[in-house]
This record gives structure tokens, sequence and C-alpha cells, in this order.
């Protein structure tokens, strides 16, 4: 299963409990991606790569510039299993 988590107020609201939850449910087979509304600017991906890496994350980000998520994985081809995400909205279709 493809499990998408948002980044801003979702991953970094409790990075404990996630990078838990992420460690075992990777361990029973589970995927896991980061997907955030953000730009993709160089200082974006600076600064959640340095975020993630200092609390031992290892996880692709993909980045919609301010657009659904659902949208913006469907684009590249990737489905999502199950979305979490403190604002539902943002992975709706033509958000």
């Amino acid at each position: 299963m493809l499990i998408a988590i948002d980044f801003d107020d979702t991953l970094t609201a409790d990075p404990v409990l996630w990078f838990t939850f992420i460690d075992v449910a990777k361990r029973i087979g589970h995927r896991f991606v980061c997907v955030t509304a953000r730009r993709d600017t160089v200082e974006n991906r600076e600064w959640i790569d340095s975020w993630m890496k200092e609390r031992g994350f290892d996880l692709y980000t993909h980045y919609t510039a301010l657009g659904s998520k659902l949208d913006h994985m469907e684009r590249i081809g990737v489905k999502v299993d199950i979305w979490i995400d403190d604002d539902p909205r943002k992975c709706a279709l033509g958000h």
C-alpha cells in the first residue's frame, strides 16, 4: 500500500509519532511518500530535506505548487492508496 503524508502541520506536528508509525508500517511492507503543497524551490527542498534528515526520515517528497495533491500524483502516474493530511481538501480533485 502507498501512503502519502503531508509535511506542514502533519509530519511536523508530531515527528516522533509519524516516525514510529512509518517505521512500523514500512517493516510490514507499506510504502510512503511525502506530498506537500509547497512550491518546488531550492529553499523548500533544502529545508525539508534537512528537517527529515535530522529526524531520521527517508521519504521522497513531491511538491504540488499549491495545487491539488491528488491531481499532481495522478498526473505523474502515482496511485496513492491512503492520504494523511491536516487539510483533506488539498487531496481533492481540482483543489
